[in-house]
């Protein structure tokens, strides 16, 4: 598989159940394999299900009538003279209801589903930071192994460059001082060796700890590391960067503020509560039938204030979106242009660079034995030789994660060969 950010691909359009992570991600492994398992284990996604539950029972709630209610009391009794006892007491029964005036059950639903909204919006934003992260480090790990086996390439050329001085030392055409140089090189060259395979190690365990597992099972990654492709125009990949969810989560956030604005203005219309029951005059025994509206004065002047904040939490959610919009095409310009260079890096590297140097490398291992070079000579072509195979690494890796970067900030997916 080549190298490709595929996260925007399977945030977007995964909808079937996810591999087990703990399925033992084994042998060598892909990025989909990896976006798979962070998807199903990281303990940050964990949370949003029950986000989802506390909103449903809030949207529940929101979408009940006010409750009938039960009012009883007893009046004149247990007072003074005549009041003294029993016989003037006048016992009310009734019940009473509030009615919502301005439709503001519905409105208090649409907040809530508002709500869920900017939630789901969220969650996606924590899966594009959190599979970004994970593309990171999975170009780490096929970095490492890279490195790895360069690194092993040069324990092999050091071991090479001995066992072309030894017989020269033997037959007295090269001094000793050059083959010590040279068994002195070759445990420098085992030595970087064993730190790349730890850092190569170290790599894995970063990944693996993307889906909670802190003894990763696989052995490598699975990419055609040195397959940067081209890029895409600026202009197109800015064309669509309003969809990124970072962006998005401003709509939805806007949304919310407008039902809050709707619910703010619904309360200019004061309920009405209404009761209705019977009265009881033990003096007189007789009952007769209790009737009563409650409604509340100025009810739009209290409601003012929370109308004049919402509009202002309207505005100013518009300039961060402006401010972020803004700051993300900067951001996303300026990747691209070193996504672009590290791409021609990467080719001049690979199709001018290395293939010069390693035919000058053995040209000049030739020539050394014909002794028309110098131990100086052979050694500095080799270095540059490997020096050119590890600049390549590192142009290769930038390349992978400026276009990981760009995939993320920009919500599209960018071409990799």
């Amino acid at each position: 598989m080549h190298l490709k950010c595929l996260f925007l691909v399977v945030l977007f359009t995964t909808t079937g159940p996810l591999v087990r992570a703990q399925q033992a991600l084994s042998d060598t492994i892909t990025l989909r394999d990896a976006i798979n398992a962070t998807l199903e284990a990281n303990p940050r996604l964990r949370s949003f299900p029950l986000l989802e539950e506390a909103l449903a029972g809030e949207r529940e709630t929101a979408d009940l009538n006010p409750a009938f209610r039960v009012n009883s009391n007893v009046e004149n009794v247990l007072g003074t003279g005549s009041l003294g006892d029993f016989s003037s007491t006048e016992l009310n029964l009734s019940l009473s209801q509030v009615v919502e005036m301005g439709d503001k059950r519905t409105i208090r639903v649409n907040v809530i589903n508002r709500k869920f909204d900017l939630l789901n919006t969220e969650r996606r934003v924590t899966e594009l930071d959190l599979l970004g992260e994970v593309v990171r480090r999975f170009i780490d790990v096929a970095s490492a192994q890279e490195r790895w086996a360069l690194q092993q390439q040069a324990t092999a050329i050091s071991s090479q460059t001995i066992e072309l001085l030894t017989p020269l030392v033997d037959a007295g055409q090269t001094p000793q001082l050059e083959l010590n140089r040279a068994q002195a090189a070759l445990i420098r060259a085992r030595t970087a060796e064993q730190a790349a395979a730890s850092y190569l190690e170290d790599s894995r365990l970063r990944l693996s700890n993307m889906w909670a597992v802190n003894s990763p099972q696989f052995e490598g990654v699975s990419s055609d590391f040195l397959a940067v492709g081209q890029s895409n125009s600026i202009e197109s990949i800015l064309s669509d960067v309003e969809s990124n969810p970072n962006i998005e989560i401003f709509a939805d956030e806007s949304r919310l503020l407008e039902a809050e604005l709707r619910q703010a203005q619904a309360k200019q219309q004061g309920d009405i509560e209404w009761s209705a029951g019977v009265r009881h005059l033990r003096e007189l025994n007789d009952t007769g039938f209790v009737f009563g509206v409650s409604i509340p004065l100025m009810s739009k002047s209290r409601a003012s204030g929370n109308i004049r904040t919402t509009r202002a939490n309207l505005q100013e959610v518009e300039i961060r979106r402006a401010t972020s919009l803004n700051r993300l095409i900067g951001e996303i310009s300026s990747l691209h242009k070193q996504l672009l260079q590290a791409i021609s890096e990467v080719d001049s590297l690979r199709s001018e660079v290395i293939p010069l140097l390693n035919s000058a490398m053995q040209d000049t291992r030739e020539a050394y034995l014909a002794g028309g070079y110098s131990y100086l000579e052979l050694i500095s072509a080799q270095q540059e030789y490997l020096d050119a195979q590890f600049a390549l690494i590192n142009s290769a890796t930038n390349a992978h994660k400026f276009r990981a970067e760009i995939e993320r900030l920009s919500g599209q997916p960018l071409p990799s060969q």
